[in-house]
């Protein structure tokens, strides 16, 4: 069983943790996370609010894994009355940090995602702040709505009239009676 070390308690989540130093004995940080510390994630929600995040960096079977628990929810505007709703991000994130793309077997089909791809210094510095904000976006929903939202509509009349068209066809009717 790997070891793992904590960073300091009653510090906030760091932006980025160096990667060499945490892949091979573990980093694990435990605490609240404000909704307004994650620009991307403000920007979907209404309203402040804080989650409980526990955050564990450890190594399995040859495989870096980032696992996030979280609890918590966040407000959300219903698409349909513009009202804030309350969604649950409550829930355990796990992902695979590989190397290279032959690793992504190791994986047994759990999310992953290749260090280079998260920029030049990802090999030397981890963002687990926004890998952990990505995560989050990706589990609010894409149109939230209330499940009894009654869309208010302001009816304009008791019935609605419905206009009597000509048929466009009539004008052909009178063509055909005087040519035949």
């Amino acid at each position: 069983m790997t070891q793992t070390h904590k960073h300091p308690e009653h510090q906030t989540l760091p932006n980025n943790i160096l990667l060499e130093k945490w892949a091979d004995i573990g980093f694990h940080w435990q605490g609240e996370i404000a909704i307004s510390e994650m620009p991307r994630l403000s920007e979907q929600t209404v309203g402040a609010g804080a989650l409980s995040v526990v955050a564990d960096l450890q190594k399995t079977d040859g495989v870096l894994w980032l696992n996030y628990t979280v609890t918590g929810a966040v407000d959300v505007g219903c698409q349909r009355c513009l009202e804030p709703m309350s969604f649950d991000l409550s829930g355990a994130y796990r992902l695979a940090l590989l190397q290279s793309e032959d690793e992504i077997a190791k994986t047994d089909g759990e999310e992953f995602v290749l260090i280079d791809e998260l920029g030049e210094s990802a090999r030397r510095l981890l963002p687990i702040k926004e890998l952990l904000e990505d995560e989050l976006m990706l589990a609010l929903p894409l149109s939230p709505r209330h499940d009894d939202c009654d869309l208010l509509i302001e009816s304009v009349g008791d019935e609605i009239e419905e206009e009597e068209s000509e048929n466009p066809f009539a004008a052909l009717a009178a063509l055909k009676g005087k040519f035949s």
